[in-house]
């Protein structure tokens, strides 16, 4: 079912599987769209009720400039999207995320009360992450997103590509970088380019940092070969969460969409199974 909750002001689009008591609520990683994730939204609505969301300046989400990656409006639509999810009746929450949102869905889970967390190829720290982009992408990054923050005071926007081939000028320029295109599903609406004002604030965003105060359980998957989101961050994030279980796939950051899904899945429910039981 499609539908609408409100943040920020601004109508958030959603998909809702209805279920009972028990909700797993999702959102995507950097840049992408919900419909990414149906693959995975369907398998958990097996089990369990699923609330599926686009943050604010996405696919069916209102908001400009289209495709604006903010880090505490996302957090705001994810506090808004749990709170969404009790409105419907759910008793016990669940949080999914993935790459970036696999740090977002850390960070709430700090702060409020749910029951159980899975975080897929996570961004824990965006020291990890700039260093494994090399110094030079780096630095190109922040000049881009310099001007970008400047052009947003006229109305303008400079625009970066999420991901090109590798060695390209992109937010993501590794070896298994190509494979994004994979995951995007034809005929949402959706192009290969964010605001590039995100450069100056996301070295900086470090779920890793708030790790420690989780309370409920944590699957973290890391994946072995992850030239974007390093599993060394992973692991070291694992290592300090009280209630942590690790599941090592031998793969890169995007074989959890492709190859891996299966096996991802699977034991993702298993797992979600038990913590909501």
């Amino acid at each position: 079912m499609n539908l609408f909750f409100e943040s920020g002001g601004l109508k958030v689009a959603a998909l809702h599987y209805e279920g009972r008591e028990k909700c797993v609520v999702m959102a995507h990683g950097f840049g992408a769209v919900k419909e990414s994730l149906i693959p995975y939204a369907e398998r958990f609505s097996e089990d369990f009720g699923v609330l599926l969301f686009d943050y604010r300046f996405f696919g069916e989400s209102e908001g400009w400039p289209r495709q604006l990656i903010d880090i505490n409006t996302q957090l705001e639509d994810w506090r808004n999207a749990v709170e969404y999810a009790r409105s419907l009746g759910y008793e016990k929450i669940a949080l999914w995320g993935t790459s970036f949102s696999g740090g977002h869905v850390l960070t709430i889970a700090s702060e409020v009360d749910v029951d159980a967390v899975v975080s897929q190829v996570p961004f824990v720290d965006g020291l990890a992450v700039a260093r494994a982009a090399g110094v030079k992408n780096v630095l190109r990054l922040t000049f881009s997103g310099m001007v970008d923050k400047l052009l947003s005071f006229i109305g303008r926007v400079n625009y970066v590509p999420i991901f090109a081939p590798e060695g390209g000028f992109a937010f993501m320029s590794s070896r298994e970088a190509e494979k994004y295109r994979y995951i995007i599903p034809e005929g949402v609406e959706w192009f290969n380019a964010v605001p590039a004002r995100i450069a100056l604030s996301i070295v900086r965003y470090r779920p890793v940092e708030r790790v420690e105060r989780i309370r409920c359980p944590v699957l973290y998957v890391v994946a072995e070969r992850d030239g974007i989101t390093p599993a060394e961050a992973a692991l070291k994030a694992a290592e300090m969460t009280k209630n942590s279980e690790v599941l090592r796939v031998n793969g890169d950051h995007f074989d959890v969409y492709l190859s891996l899904f299966e096996f991802c899945v699977e034991r993702e429910r298993e797992f979600l199974l038990r913590s909501l039981d």
